[in-house]
């Protein structure tokens, strides 16, 4: 109970109550490698969404039609980006989802891509 005499329950939870509460207080152990420009689509059909939790369903409608970055579906969804990779990275261990992750970049960048860009700003 609080001073005032009310309950803590009658505040409000806040934002981070939800993606709390959908992880299952999960969050970054165990789970692919995903990033934010990780595409993710679906391989299975809509009607085995109607066993899943509400929010695996929605991505898999989501990634049903073409793939889909991690970052367009937090956005969709209105969900931090870490709940969103404990959901997918469930999705694909659970066979419903492949992803396909950038290939990392090797080194810096050449000195002509460099100078080709200089060069392209001091033209504008």
């Amino acid at each position: 109970m609080s001073r005032d005499g009310t309950s803590w329950f009658d505040e409000d939870p806040g934002p981070l109550v939800r993606p709390f509460v959908v992880t299952r207080g999960r969050a970054g152990r165990g789970m692919h490698e995903l990033d934010l420009i990780t595409l993710v689509v679906a391989v299975g059909h809509v009607a085995e969404v109607s066993t899943l939790d509400r929010e695996y369903g929605d991505i898999l409608r989501m990634c049903q039609a073409r793939p889909l970055s991690i970052a367009e579906i937090a956005a969709e969804l209105n969900l931090l980006l870490a709940s969103v990779k404990v959901l997918v990275s469930d999705l694909i261990s659970a066979g419903y989802l492949l992803h396909r992750s950038p290939m990392p970049t090797t080194g810096r960048p050449g000195i002509r891509l460099l100078e080709a860009v200089l060069d392209g700003v001091r033209n504008i």
